[in-house]
């Protein structure tokens, strides 16, 4: 069985090797991409923080597929398999043998839950994409949970932990969090709070009632990463028995203001916001009908500078401590996909040059122009350029540069068949939901050649001609 990872988690393409690859192979592959993001290597912060990031992913395929017993968990059942938490002990060698015991380490943790001491509110979802299925991968996009307890130390304190998980596609975050709050009197409050994880932060905010309809909060956030500081300010007003509205400000590293405004009543719910940031600006709404006393429905959209999405689902009580939920989304988020793409090769730049000009002095392969993504709209354009046009140009991606750097020392090319090109280290997918493909522009021995291959399958270049 194959793995059914998403392109940016299939650990083959981050390593550009075939399933089959001999563990020669895969120490190979790995000594080459380590030798350029080896973190050592850069002093620009900013080139380090990638480097790092990148490595990261480059030893966590390494130390997986290097190991026999972890890359067979790994082709059968993917990431999940080997993320269970637990040991599957030295006697588990066949596939049933491994399944059978996954299956009981799910209900031990189910059983756990029950016997806990605590009643923690908490929250498990999936994202599922239908175009990526369709294309080919994984249904599930992502996932994220999120857990929290709550307790009342005195009349006056309490305390809340919580955390929170989530992946979508190559990225995976993570934080652990924990409140303080102490009620000051009935009109005012202070909570100091502490979060770890990406963005390690402490934070102390004070809110104070400032009349019947009018509530006023300022807080201040210190980075524990960089030593950044972050004012809020929000003041927020009961405009009618049913609705209210609220205007947020930030001043820091992230500054930027929202406005927004809520309503409700016994059957539906609607809110809305407006955001204009120095890191980005866009509105969002949503919008919730009540069925009944334990069934809804959900509507809401969000379109900005980094992402356009429409959500539609619902959700439904089943017990009293337990709700089903289940959204459709529809979204377009590339721009950030890119972004790390596009950093991706910056790491691989000077590399990937020296490797061009070794085949430029010997008169062997060298990568004129590659573009990855839906080559049907270029056509259509009428001409094979990435900068085309603003639409064009949107849903393409120019990898010259990590193609020219993946030239063996023995002049060739090689992308193996079944793996998503959009894994590949300076890759990204430009246009999810769309057939994708790669148009390579080379010269080898003096002569222009092009081919065009299929998002999975073989690249050979240069081909032997007679």
């Amino acid at each position: 069985m194959q793995s059914s990872e998403t392109p940016e988690r299939d650990l083959y393409a981050i390593l550009n090797i075939s399933r089959e690859a001999s563990d020669e192979e895969i120490r190979k592959a790995f000594r080459q991409w380590a030798q350029v993001y080896h973190p050592d290597k850069y002093q620009d912060p900013e080139m380090k923080d990638v480097a790092t990031a990148n490595f990261q992913r480059i030893r966590d395929a390494y130390e997986i597929l290097s190991d026999e017993r972890k890359r067979e968990i790994y082709d059968i059942y993917g990431l999940e398999g080997l993320n269970s938490g637990y040991e599957l002990g030295e006697k588990l060698s066949k596939p049933e043998e491994i399944k059978e015991m996954l299956e009981r380490l799910r209900r031990k943790r189910e059983e756990d839950k029950i016997l806990a001491h605590s009643r923690p509110s908490g929250a498990l979802l999936a994202n599922l994409s239908l175009p990526q299925y369709l294309d080919g991968g994984s249904i599930i996009r992502g996932m994220a949970m999120s857990s929290e307890v709550q307790s009342r130390l005195s009349k006056r304190n309490s305390l809340a932990i919580g955390g929170n998980l989530s992946v979508t596609g190559a990225s995976g975050t993570g934080s652990a969090s924990a409140m303080l709050k102490h009620q000051i009197s009935s009109a005012a409050s202070v909570e100091f709070v502490a979060t770890a994880g990406l963005r390690a932060l402490l934070s102390v905010q004070t809110s104070r009632q400032l009349s019947q309809h009018s509530l006023a909060t300022s807080g201040i956030a210190i980075s524990l990463r960089d030593g950044s500081i972050n004012l809020t300010n929000a003041w927020t007003r009961q405009m009618s028995d049913t609705s209210i509205a609220n205007i947020h400000l930030v001043l820091g590293t992230e500054s930027g203001i929202s406005i927004g405004w809520q309503t409700k009543d016994d059957k539906t719910s609607a809110s809305g916001e407006v955001k204009f940031g120095t890191a980005s600006l866009g509105a969002s709404a949503h919008y919730i009908h009540h069925f009944s006393a334990k069934s809804h429905g959900r509507v809401s959209g969000r379109i900005g500078s980094t992402a356009l999405e429409f959500e539609i689902g619902g959700g439904r009580i089943i017990s009293e401590f337990s709700t089903v939920r289940l959204f459709y989304n529809i979204g377009i988020q590339v721009q950030e996909a890119r972004k790390v793409a596009k950093k991706a090769q910056k790491i691989l730049e000077t590399v990937s040059n020296r490797k061009k000009n070794k085949q430029l002095e010997n008169g062997g392969l060298v990568i004129s122009k590659a573009v990855y993504g839906n080559l049907q709209e270029m056509e259509r354009s009428g001409e094979h350029r990435e900068d085309h046009n603003d639409e064009v140009a949107s849903q393409v991606l120019d990898v010259t540069l990590p193609l020219n750097f993946l030239v063996n020392d023995s002049g060739k090319l090689k992308l193996h068949e079944g793996i998503k090109k959009s894994g590949l280290m300076g890759f990204c997918d430009p246009c999810p939901g769309i057939p994708k493909q790669l148009l390579v522009e080379y010269t080898y021995r003096g002569q222009n050649y092009q081919v065009v291959v299929g998002d999975s399958e073989e690249l050979l270049i240069p081909q032997e001609r007679t």
